[in-house]
């Protein structure tokens, strides 16, 4: 099955588990999380040691279309990523930053989802969600 809205000379940013995620209005924000304790030393003095740094990834996606034929490039949309949140096993994301340069592949958990329904089109069978995903890197 082909998709007739799929364009080619799109660059893709975002890959879940290899398929590539839609543009489709879509907000990224990266962060990074710091795990660290703090101890008073015996002198007063406050001592920070630090853990591990794990990136957080956060997708906001407006108007999402439940199904993969109805974004604007024919890639994967709410119901995919949706399957990823419900499901509790880390996912492979992959994130090109620049067009020229090669994908950056990590291994992420789902840190939160939410979503909510906009409209549904009961001609086509299809709902519309402003939905938001965060990942955490493992």
């Amino acid at each position: 099955m082909s998709i007739q809205n799929q364009q080619t000379t799109l660059t893709h940013l975002v890959k879940l588990n290899g398929f590539e995620i839609t543009e489709h209005n879509r907000k990224f924000d990266g962060g990074t999380a710091i795990s660290a304790n703090d101890i008073e030393l015996i002198n007063g003095d406050k001592k920070r040691y630090i853990k591990n740094n794990k990136n957080l990834y956060n997708f906001n996606f407006t108007y999402l279309p439940s199904l993969q034929t109805h974004t604007v490039d024919g890639r994967r949309g709410r119901d995919y990523l949706y399957s990823i949140a419900m499901t509790p096993a880390s996912v492979s994301l992959s994130i090109k930053l620049n067009p020229e340069e090669d994908f950056y592949t990590t291994t992420v958990y789902v840190e939160s989802y939410s979503e909510t329904l906009i409209r549904r089109d009961l001609t086509t069978q299809c709902s519309y969600y402003d939905v938001t995903i965060s990942f955490k890197e493992a």
